[in-house]
């Protein structure tokens, strides 16, 4: 990492705010450590949380104390918010200062801009979302791997392949599951010609026609096809994938790392977003990270925030299991997207590499709105509301949030 750029002059500590696993966090301290070593007159202070929820609460207080970090991670459901308020720097003066490219950067870029403007790098969570199946259950049932343009037809009819009803001390095995589904239901929207925000950020849309249908197709994985279990019948989480009892788990790419490290071992390959009626788009979502505004030595947290999604950095953060790279030069390789094991072909969780990539309508306040639709909708995805009476109270939550932000 010789040729890194070294505009910081002053010695002391950068602070970095984070959150993650134990796992996660032990990863990056190797991130850390590697910036230390290649900027020796620079300590890096962590402050750390387990989960994002915590991270964020921890963030508001440092905030409004007047002592945020220089360096800090944001999910992107809060980055637009700290965007809008100008908590962090705009980045475009740095990017022209010191020719800043973005070829180690996935795009679409939309969770970084605001109103045109730089404001964070994406780091961690670069993959498009797809379904992970279990190979093993796969050939079990007789099935070959989904084609690159499956459908949604396609999806059902496998998963009625491969859901099992219990026999003897075997528990039921089923083809999917709604929970990760419900709790990032865009793809399904825009499949079906629906949006939940629209982009001019007037009103929500998860009310209209294409929305409902979208969702309800969804929720009749569950309550008219019953290839999904019902809430609590199979272990919470991607431990419900892992233990065999679902085939085909929707989630980010990244989740990959995640299996890497399952025991017992599971034998896992990826599949894209089935095609709706309406085309094949991927999600696409990643964390940022930023500097904040009033960051005591700004040029010194600008180093870092390069070497955090430098080429070298994403190298050594893939071979340390913490994420999956970004750049080009790493995920164009051909040993990269056909791995011998699992997943065998990374090239669905590519962004935009055999399937659009599009990421949600992103607003200030965007992690209000979506925990409002997610507490409207929970009914719906049990069974206990319509979806017409459900997509009102979470439009009715999301437009109340929206006019007062305007």
């Amino acid at each position: 990492m010789d040729a890194l750029p070294k505009q910081g002059e002053s010695k002391g500590k950068i602070v970095y705010a984070t959150w993650g696993t134990p796992a996660q966090r032990e990863a990056e301290t190797w991130t850390l450590l590697a910036f230390e070593k290649n900027y020796p007159d620079l300590q890096v202070d962590v402050v750390a949380a387990t989960t994002a929820a915590e991270h964020m609460t921890k963030q508001a207080s440092m905030l409004s104390a007047g002592a945020p970090p220089d360096v800090l991670r944001l999910p992107s459901w809060s980055a637009f918010t700290y965007y809008n308020e100008e908590a962090v720097r705009r980045l475009d003066a740095y990017f022209k200062r010191d020719g800043f490219k973005t070829d180690q950067l996935a795009q679409p870029f939309d969770v970084a801009t605001y109103k045109r403007r730089w404001h964070a790098l994406p780091r961690g969570q670069s993959g498009q979302w797809v379904f992970f199946y279990n190979r093993r259950l796969f050939g079990s049932a007789g099935l070959r791997t989904p084609a690159s343009d499956w459908t949604w037809d396609d999806f059902l009819g496998t998963a009625r392949e491969l859901t099992r009803p219990a026999a003897g001390s075997s528990p039921a095995q089923w083809g999917t599951s709604i929970e990760p589904l419900a709790d990032f239901y865009y793809p399904w929207l825009w499949g079906q010609g629906g949006e939940d925000i629209e982009r001019t950020a007037e009103k929500s849309l998860i009310d209209q026609p294409a929305a409902r249908e979208a969702l309800q197709w969804v929720a009749d994985l569950r309550l008219k096809h019953h290839v999904a279990p019902v809430a609590g019948e199979v272990p919470d989480g991607l431990s419900a994938f892992t233990s065999g009892r679902v085939a085909m788990w929707f989630a980010p790419a990244d989740v990959e790392l995640d299996l890497a490290r399952a025991q017992p071992a599971i034998d896992f390959a990826m599949a894209p977003q089935p095609k709706g009626k309406h085309g094949q788009q991927a999600a696409f979502k990643p964390d940022v990270a930023c500097l904040s505004f009033n960051a005591q030595y700004p040029d010194d947290g600008w180093e870092l925030l390069q070497f955090l999604v430098d080429v070298d950095t994403q190298t050594l953060e893939y071979g340390n299991g913490l994420w999956l790279p970004q750049a080009k030069a790493l995920v164009r390789a051909e040993t990269y997207q056909k791995p011998p094991g699992a997943p065998y072909d990374r090239r669905p969780g590519i962004p935009n590499l055999t399937v659009k990539a599009r990421v949600p309508v992103m607003l200030p306040r965007g992690d209000e709105m979506r925990a409002a639709s997610l507490r409207e909708l929970a009914p719906f995805w049990r069974g206990t509301r319509t979806v017409q009476h459900a997509t009102d109270a979470a439009a009715k939550a999301v437009n109340a949030i929206l006019t007062g932000a305007a």
